[in-house]
């Protein structure tokens, strides 16, 4: 879509108050590589946890994550893992330890900006060294996407950068984690020198759609959005999280999609996607 075409939808939203082909330049050789990313974030996708831990403390995790890590302590024996305390396990530092799936979330149970950047570099040496039956996607996601610059240089060819941009409201934030506020996040994940990129919005808390939609836009002017994944609290039982009405999030999400964004997700509660983009 053209400047102009954003510019019409943005101003009627501040008024209103599958797999596909992708290029990823690979900065080592210099050169381009298309691959076949996987269609749906949660189809075909398993995580790998040679690091795990996280000190956000983000409220929505406590059912979640952290209750596995609890479940699976107790086989594992890990205190470390029960407690969610960044910790390391080298023992899966083998390529016969990456899942087979198509998208592979490394460090899945923990946050990238948590681990010593050496040993960041050793999880990408394996991945390099391994030589998988079918074509996969390695996804590095951290809710401190300043510390994913460190290594533009070294990401291996198949990696997605990918934040989590819950709102785009930073009043009010520390109530439910102690991650960087939501601007801040932007423009560190907007700044990396990166082609490939993806935003999750969920669990989506309430947010202004004019603004949240210009940073997707710019993400998408950029060139460098693959696709946002969208999604309400799965435990809304258990965590109350401040949540937008289903008529704001279905206009936000109507929105991106006319400007050309791709959107998936789960947990919509009644907002209506494509049915090839449902999990």
């Amino acid at each position: 879509m053209k400047a102009d075409g954003f510019k019409s939808v943005l101003d009627g939203l501040c008024y209103d108050g599958a797999y596909r082909e992708m290029v990823v330049k690979n900065h080592k050789r210099g050169r381009e590589d298309k691959i076949k990313m996987v269609g749906k974030m949660y189809k075909d996708t398993k995580t790998w946890n040679p690091f795990i831990g996280c000190e956000y403390d983000c409220a929505y995790c406590e059912p979640s994550f952290k209750r596995v890590l609890r479940w699976i302590s107790e086989r594992n024996k890990c205190q470390d893992c029960r407690d969610y305390r960044p910790h390391y396990h080298p023992e899966r530092l083998r390529t016969s330890n990456i899942p087979s799936a198509k998208t592979v979330f490394v460090f899945g149970q923990g946050d990238i900006s948590f681990c010593d950047p050496e040993y960041v570099r050793k999880v990408f040496d394996v991945i390099k060294k391994h030589k998988p039956q079918k074509k996969k996607a390695y996804y590095f996601q951290s809710k401190n996407p300043a510390c994913l610059e460190q290594y533009i240089e070294e990401y291996p060819w198949n990696s997605i950068l990918v934040t989590t941009l819950e709102t785009n409201r930073d009043k009010g934030y520390e109530k439910v984690s102690r991650a960087p506020v939501p601007s801040v996040r932007f423009k560190d994940f907007y700044d990396l020198d990166y082609p490939s990129k993806v935003v999750t919005i969920e669990p989506v808390m309430d947010f202004d759609i004019c603004e949240l939609a210009a940073w997707i836009f710019m993400l998408r002017d950029q060139g460098s959005l693959e696709y946002v994944w969208f999604g309400y609290n799965s435990k809304p039982g258990e965590v109350q999280l401040p949540e937008p009405s289903e008529d704001k999030s279905q206009r936000f999400v109507d929105a991106l999609k006319e400007a050309g964004v791709e959107v998936k997700g789960k947990d919509l509660r009644g907002v209506k996607l494509d049915e090839s983009t449902l999990i």
